[in-house]
């Protein structure tokens, strides 16, 4: 439901507006109603409408400073003006802050006040419809940076900071959460609660969500409510960062522990430093093959001393653990891009195409081709 809020000092226009439109017509729903700006000033920063209807003459703060806070708060969000006033310089004044629309109380008709409604919601459903399909392109942007690909998500990511992520100025949490990108239950109630959050989805089933400070505890009850549903959701949170390059930071951050905390199914905080010293430099040159008496030295160990505390942290050989991670970053690669297979190979260190071929074989039981036109099989 698209969120409304009303601001007119005299209490017979308020609830007269409240209960004689039909809202949900528009597809919409009054949250809230003020006596004065000042009062509904702070009731738009508590709920954040995307409709503000308010009265210009207001006591403590008037419409038109009302409604200049509210566009440099949140530009989107659409307000429509009442007065009782015919000069003609109010109207202008309104539309230059950007008001969707003027309305005169002297001379109020219902149906031209519901051609307004109609139009702010079709503007409002275009604009989120808008979103989505410049979300599917922004997550593919993305998902190629995350995996060090040549992308124009850096420059997307700028022009975002600078108009809708420009909220990101200020402190904000950043979590990557496992199993929620096909919950509507959990969007359509984080959309209902929060104006200031982003969301990118990353690859199949994972998505960073970012949300301001001072929404933290209530973001994380919706996320235990989700869990309650399906005890297989997992996140982890990075924060609080402020701007664009805590940003790139913390998202890279997130996600390399996320992935492998994911595929070895427990916590790299509850490894011995050395060891997640080693599984850092490893995941973060994938196209190199080091070797243990390498990886040992940075880590200040003996190769044997290295050895021995790797296998017992993780289960398995220094050698055996390379190839299982270079295999699933293939898959990864394979399922989620368009890359060539001779730059998937190099991607791992492997190359030279044919060799990468007979080895993915060697490891998965079908060529790289096959893997990934099962997949895709199997998507649609």
């Amino acid at each position: 439901m698209i969120k409304v809020l009303i601001a007119d000092d005299e209490l017979i226009v308020r609830k007269g507006l409240i209960s004689t439109v039909d809202w949900g017509k528009f597809g919409m729903e009054v949250i809230a109603d003020a006596p004065n700006g000042q009062k509904a000033l702070e009731l738009f920063l508590q709920h954040s409408p995307e409709l503000v209807i308010t009265d210009i003459v207001m006591p403590e703060m008037n419409g038109m400073e009302l409604a200049r806070n509210i566009k440099q708060n949140s530009p989107a969000t659409k307000i429509l003006l009442l007065s009782c006033h015919r000069d003609f310089t109010f109207a202008q004044e309104g539309m230059n802050i950007g008001a969707s629309g003027y309305i005169l109380k002297t001379a109020f008709e219902d149906q031209q006040f519901e051609e307004y409604l109609g139009r702010i919601e079709a503007e409002i459903n275009h604009a989120n419809t808008q979103n989505s399909y410049d979300s599917t392109e922004l997550s593919k942007e993305f998902y190629g940076w995350l995996c060090d690909f040549e992308s124009s998500f850096p420059a997307l990511a700028g022009e975002l900071f600078a108009n809708e992520w420009n909220w990101m100025e200020n402190p904000y949490y950043i979590y990557l959460i496992n199993g929620l990108n096909n919950n509507e239950n959990f969007d359509k109630k984080l959309s209902c609660g929060e104006k200031h959050f982003a969301k990118i989805s990353c690859g199949q089933d994972q998505a960073f969500i970012f949300i301001q400070e001072g929404s933290k505890a209530d973001f994380e009850h919706l996320l235990v409510e989700a869990r309650h549903i399906d005890s297989s959701i997992r996140w982890k949170d990075y924060g609080p960062n402020r701007g664009m390059k805590e940003w790139m930071d913390g998202v890279t951050n997130l996600y390399r522990r996320f992935k492998f905390e994911k595929q070895f199914k427990f916590s790299m905080e509850d490894w011995p430093f050395p060891i997640r010293k080693a599984v850092q430099i490893i995941i973060e040159d994938l196209d190199q093959s080091f070797s243990s008496s390498y990886i040992a030295n940075e880590v200040g160990l003996s190769r044997s001393h290295f050895s021995t505390m790797f296998k017992k942290t993780i289960g398995e050989s220094f050698i055996t653990f390379m190839e299982k991670l270079k295999v699933k970053a293939a898959c990864e690669l394979l399922e989620n891009t368009s890359l060539p297979l001779q730059e998937i190979g190099e991607k791992i260190g492997i190359q030279d195409g044919k060799y990468f071929s007979k080895w993915f074989k060697k490891c998965m039981g079908k060529t790289p081709s096959e893997y990934r036109q099962n997949k895709k099989q199997n998507v649609s």
